[in-house]
């Protein structure tokens, strides 16, 4: 397990004005560990909490956000692995799949460490989770919904306002910016390989740059599980974190999931990315299309 530390308790580096615990917290995590919910009400208790995560893990890794509209009962499951029991069987038949790819008309010469996470930036069901370092972005996500429609050979979302009492944000820890840069913004560590999209691949995939994106993958052949990486859960009101936002362009719809018509990396996803049938689509996911 990656050593860390978690927020459990209300610690002498915070002031009267610290964050409150709230009346409930993550349990059954992975590790078999819990994880205190500290309920914000201000931007100053959002910033120190964040703070605080990251100074007390400084020795293990960096921590990094992730926007949740649910916390999910206490699990951080990958989205190609939800629903499923044969974690093996999935991922022997997603490797294949994901090899095919790249071997296919318009991905050839495409390096799959930076090919996987790429794709599920754009709709494809991996081992990886989403991962940012802006905190605004984050917020983002845990104050929006999405439904989606699958037809034919696509998925089609919709993004609202969520309708939750709260939101949350989950800090999550990465070892892997204390091992190796093995290639451009593609570090990995003991436990876990993290990707900065940024870094790694070119800004014609205009959407990850958008959101300031990170992907993490642990270690493990079929990682079924992240919660063991949680070392803090901020829950915000959702009423005060949409005023937080306001009407700020760059955490707008079109700013954060770009038309294809300004995301060439987009248009070429959807010009190229095989085709597959309603059950697989369901299964392994598609280049997602978004409608307002």
């Amino acid at each position: 397990m990656l050593e860390r530390k978690c927020m459990k308790k209300v610690v002498e580096d915070f002031d009267e004005k610290t964050p409150s615990k709230a009346d409930h917290w993550v349990q059954n995590l992975k590790c078999g560990d819990s994880v205190n919910v500290y309920h914000i009400e201000t931007v100053n208790d959002l910033n120190q909490f964040i703070g605080y995560a990251k100074r007390i893990n400084n020795k293990y890794g960096d921590v990094y956000f992730r926007g949740q509209t649910s916390l999910y009962n206490g699990k951080m499951i990958p989205s190609l692995y939800r629903g499923q029991e044969r974690l093996d069987s999935i991922t022997e038949k997603y490797n294949r799949r994901i090899n095919k790819v790249v071997k296919s008309k318009g991905f050839k010469g495409y390096d799959r460490a930076i090919f996987e996470p790429l794709i599920q930036h754009y709709g494809i069901k991996t081992p990886y989770i989403d991962l940012v370092d802006n905190v605004w972005v984050a917020l983002w996500f845990a104050l929006h919904e999405a439904q989606t429609k699958i037809i034919n050979s696509h998925e089609y979302v919709y993004y609202y306002d969520s309708k939750a009492k709260f939101s949350y944000i989950v800090l999550m820890l990465s070892d892997a910016t204390k091992g190796k840069e093995e290639k451009p913004g593609v570090y990995v560590g003991e436990k876990t390989t993290l990707i900065d999209l940024r870094k790694s691949t070119s800004s014609v995939f205009l959407r990850p740059h958008a959101q300031h994106a990170y992907m993490i993958k642990k270690n493990e052949e079929c990682p079924g599980d992240y919660s063991d990486l949680i070392v803090g859960i901020a829950q915000i009101p959702t009423s005060k974190g949409l005023s937080w936002l306001g009407c700020n362009e760059f955490l707008s719809l079109k700013s954060l999931f770009p038309a294809c018509h300004f995301d060439s990396g987009y248009e070429h996803f959807l010009r190229y990315y095989p085709e597959e049938n309603r059950g697989t689509v369901k299964a392994y996911g598609s280049i997602q299309i978004l409608t307002d």
